[in-house]
């Protein structure tokens, strides 16, 4: 399993950037090898929002960023914010005893 970390600074309106996110989370949540995201938003700066996500092995996730149908739902969210990705390996984990 590998975590995409993807940091979003809003330059529009918060209320555009959330109906595209929504928009776009269900043809997300659609694609093989893809299993859970949460979209935060920072309580420092409200114009920052982050998507973590899980997905099953890298190669899934670059399969769908690579489609074209990915690129257009990347465009919208690029009219309305910066997008920062990385994709990240879990080097330690820990739950609640």
């Amino acid at each position: 399993m590998v975590t995409l970390i993807n940091k979003f600074t809003v330059a529009g309106e918060s209320s555009d950037f959330v109906r595209i996110w929504q928009q776009s989370s269900e043809f997300m949540r659609q694609q093989p090898g893809f299993i859970s995201f949460r979209l935060v938003r920072s309580l420092n700066n409200p114009d920052v929002y982050i998507n973590i996500a899980e997905w099953a092995d890298a190669e899934s996730h670059q399969r769908v960023v690579g489609s074209p149908n990915f690129q257009q739902h990347i465009a919208e969210l690029a009219a309305v914010a910066v997008p920062e990705p990385n994709l990240c390996e879990v080097v330690i984990a820990h739950a609640s005893a």
